[in-house]
């Protein structure tokens, strides 16, 4: 058989490779170092293997060229404390030996490269070369690898500094999230995130207009087909709701994904909160209440009014009335924090308070809601004197309202209710 050895290619390999050879007899010794050296610039020498262990020791060699038979320590004793410290260690064996039990103990110390004396120098190169192609191989490949991951870590670094939360899903499974996605999941690492909730539609509350996904999967494909005003997630955080745009860009023609997560809580506030009361306003109400048709045919409500309340926007002015609906809201969010933390508030209009209950404990929150005593707000305090009519509690009323009617239908039964008050 021929062997063929690109020589120059040879010593590119090899000049980034370093042999540490020991050999005992100094004739053969010598002449190999002399021979290696023409194509390895880094060879340290050594006499046993002892001298070669402690070399060894002090230095990293990408290959160790020894013979088997030495005095103080021989190849194999030497072979096995080397491989101690690092198992992965190459090592090409040179001996006169053609000992069966000198093999297998080799090959259990994963030994697998071999040249019997007296060896020719092109049948020795030709190992030397395979040996050093191998390892220039290996080395790029960690160089290249090194490389992809200060990129990877330079990206992310970059993309912590964005705003918008991101993550990137490949085959449905998260394989990067940035530090405001991590922020808007409450989680401490990208390892909790993967750990605690792989799919990330378990984050999102369910909401009329809004992506409601039990896997990635799910809601790879509803990005896909949804306009974009129904391309959002609500996200509730310390009884606060918060409100995403989410936008979805495919990578390359694989399966994998980037979403975003943009933050409209203040775009939805303006939207759907009362400016005042800080509740969700008659739109966010109906919203919430089309979402609850879905799943019963009755809706337990709780109406709330001020009494009097005309009385005091004609003596005291809307502000003052105002500060009076702001006192009785705060004082339901407080009951419900409590007691139903599950509940829906709503503020329906002008002096119209709305409870959903969620649960069995209807008629307890019912009868706390009905016990609030409004005298206690600042307002009453500053005016307990005035000859106004004033009430000490606002007046309460528990309805079943049917789910089976439409929306709109629904919003005048509602009002109707309000009225009779």
């Amino acid at each position: 058989m021929e062997i063929s050895i690109n020589v120059i290619k040879l010593k590119q390999y090899a000049s980034v490779c370093s042999v540490l050879y020991v050999e005992d007899d100094e004739l053969i010794r010598k002449q190999t170092a002399d021979f290696l050296g023409r194509f390895f610039p880094d060879v340290v020498l050594a006499e046993d293997g002892a001298i070669g262990l402690q070399k060894y020791k002090e230095k990293k060699f990408d290959v160790v060229v020894t013979d088997i038979n030495m005095p103080n320590m021989n190849g194999i004793e030497m072979i096995e404390a080397m491989k101690e410290i690092n198992y992965e260690q190459v090592v090409l064996v040179t001996s006169a030996h053609n000992d069966s039990e000198y093999l297998m103990k080799l090959i259990n110390l994963n030994v697998n490269r071999f040249v019997l004396k007296p060896f020719n120098n092109k049948q020795f190169l030709y190992v030397l070369y395979k040996i050093a192609e191998e390892l220039s191989f290996t080395k790029e490949q960690t160089k290249l690898q090194d490389e992809i991951v200060s990129l990877s870590k330079r990206a992310q670094l970059i993309v912590d500094q964005a705003k918008i939360g991101i993550i990137v899903l490949e085959d449905n499974k998260i394989v990067m999230a940035n530090k405001a996605f991590l922020e808007i999941g409450d989680f401490d690492t990208f390892e909790m995130l993967v750990l605690e909730m792989p799919e990330i539609g378990v984050l999102f509350e369910e909401a009329s207009h809004c992506i409601s996904a039990t896997s990635n999967a799910e809601l790879i494909e509803q990005l896909k087909t949804l306009k974009e005003e129904d391309r959002k997630v609500r996200i509730l955080k310390n009884t606060i709701t918060f409100e995403y745009q989410v936008n979805c860009s495919k990578i390359d023609d694989k399966n994998s994904y980037i979403l975003t997560f943009s933050d409209i809580t203040a775009i939805h506030n303006a939207l759907f909160l009362d400016e005042v009361t800080k509740l969700p306003s008659k739109k966010f109400v109906l919203e919430k209440i089309e979402l609850l048709k879905q799943k019963t045919s009755m809706l337990d409500m709780i109406f709330l009014k001020i009494k009097h309340f005309e009385n005091l926007e004609k003596w005291y002015g809307k502000e003052e009335a105002q500060e009076v609906e702001l006192g009785l809201a705060n004082k339901i969010k407080e009951i419900k924090q409590k007691s139903m933390p599950d509940a829906f508030i709503g503020y329906f209009g002008h002096n119209q308070f709305i409870v959903i209950p969620n649960g069995s404990a209807v008629v307890n929150l019912f009868s706390m809601l009905k016990n609030i005593n409004i005298a206690s707000l600042p307002l009453f305090e500053k005016h307990r004197y005035s000859d106004v009519e004033f009430s000490t509690s606002p007046e309460v009323k528990l309805e079943k309202v049917d789910a089976n009617k439409s929306l709109g239908k629904i919003e005048v039964d509602i009002s109707e209710i309000f009225d009779m008050m």
